[in-house]
């Protein structure tokens, strides 16, 4: 799936295999890498991309062989965070939905621990599937996630903008597994990395708390001079359902900060 506007970018920094000393037994193929960028693009599927005159940059890209287009490359789930989640940590933590964070909490329980599924549900969930529709608890330590369908009868199956159509593209399910909530940017902290994640229209300042935002505004922004203006006219450009990261119990206490 694509979107219009950039939403994540992942850098990591000095990714590189280990080659060997002598000339002779060194790699000739892929050269090290630096630098390494994710570009996430989401809400429009491969037939509207494709061949679309509206689209010049991007065709000009892949028919100038400019970039390598993986054409057996489908989403994960159903709704956006589902997959964000899974590419920047390899699973879903047991969140199947687009909810806000439950910012900085240490009561909650993850959904890791709980095995609760946090669903945006709208039909009858499995037999033996707990669900909760709250905010998501900050996501660390280990435990199962979320078991994901091929083809999903009972998640986000509501009609609306793209729901109806979310639950028809699946085309392998994929069963809840034993994981550690943590995600690549641990392991690159770990290789004494850095990391860092870009978000458009991401107001300047804390990004704790925020859930949604024009690059000006946000959910947080005091309306009382405004007035009669409030957060319910801010245009929602940025999303935290977009930022993965902000997800992640580490990540709200500041533990990593991408230098």
């Amino acid at each position: 799936m694509m979107k219009k506007a950039v939403t994540l970018f992942l850098l990591a920094a000095g990714l590189a295999g280990t080659v060997c000393a002598q000339e002779k037994d060194v790699a000739k193929g892929v050269p090290q890498l630096n630098h390494v960028f994710v570009i996430m693009m989401e809400n429009h599927g491969y037939q509207q991309i494709i061949g679309n005159p509206n689209e010049p940059y991007l065709n000009g890209l892949m028919k100038g062989g400019k970039v390598n287009l993986a054409t057996n490359y489908f989403a994960v789930g159903h709704p956006s965070l589902t997959n964000y989640l899974e590419i920047v940590g390899g699973s879903n933590f047991g969140i199947r939905s687009d909810r806000a964070p439950d910012w900085g909490s240490t009561t909650c329980t993850p959904n890791l621990q709980s095995r609760r599924v946090n669903a945006d549900s709208y039909g009858t969930p499995p037999a033996g599937v707990s669900i909760e529709s709250g905010l998501v608890c900050p996501i660390w330590g280990s435990g199962m996630d979320a078991a994901t369908p091929a083809v999903d009868t009972w998640n986000e199956i509501t009609p609306g903008v793209f729901n109806f159509l979310a639950n028809i593209d699946g085309v392998r399910g994929m069963r809840a597994a034993q994981v550690s909530g943590q995600t690549i940017g641990d392991q690159l902290v770990r290789a004494g990395r850095n990391w860092k994640t870009y978000q458009e229209s991401l107001p300047l300042g804390t990004p704790f708390g925020v859930t949604f935002g024009n690059g000006t505004v946000s959910n947080l922004t005091d309306f009382t001079d405004l007035a009669p203006r409030s957060t319910a006219d801010v245009v929602q450009a940025y999303a935290v359902k977009h930022n993965p990261f902000a997800y992640f119990k580490n990540v709200q206490e500041g533990y990593f900060v991408g230098a």
